[in-house]
């Protein structure tokens, strides 16, 4: 699957996303961060969502990876079923940008939120939802 290492939770635009890739900034002495000419800030790519949200809480700027959207299938007209392989790659990345967006939803403001891991994916759910961002379980109000 072709994966893009974007650049969140930057503070130098306030909610814009940024234009730079992790490919675009200057190597630093950890291979977990690189340097933005830009905002003068180094930037923590993060494996994880608690490393992701860790990171945030304090201020930093992260880097993640989401599906390309060359990696999402948009048909036009009549469609031919692809190949088994490539429709299990097409889910693989339809859920992967679901959790991404959730994550950029608490990036977005809402980290001081309290939490709670989804028991099916354990995905962080904040409190103030009634189900995860990833999965759709219902959790109530935490």
């Amino acid at each position: 699957m072709h994966m893009l290492r974007t650049i969140r939770n930057c503070t130098i635009r306030p909610k814009a996303v940024c234009p730079k890739q992790w490919n675009d900034l200057a190597p630093t002495d950890s291979p977990t961060s690189r340097h933005c000419s830009k905002c003068d800030h180094d930037v923590h790519f993060c494996a994880t969502d608690e490393e992701t949200l860790a990171h945030a809480r304090a201020g930093h700027c992260v880097a993640r990876e989401e599906p390309d959207g060359s990696e999402l299938r948009f048909i036009v007209g009549r469609p031919t079923p692809p190949p088994p392989e490539v429709a299990a790659r097409q889910k693989l990345a339809l859920a992967r940008r679901k959790r991404e967006h959730g994550i950029n939803i608490l990036l977005n403001g809402r980290l001081e939120a309290p939490s709670r891991p989804c028991p099916d994916c354990v995905y962080p759910v904040p409190t103030f939802r009634d189900s995860c961002y990833v999965c759709g379980r219902a959790l109530g109000r935490g």
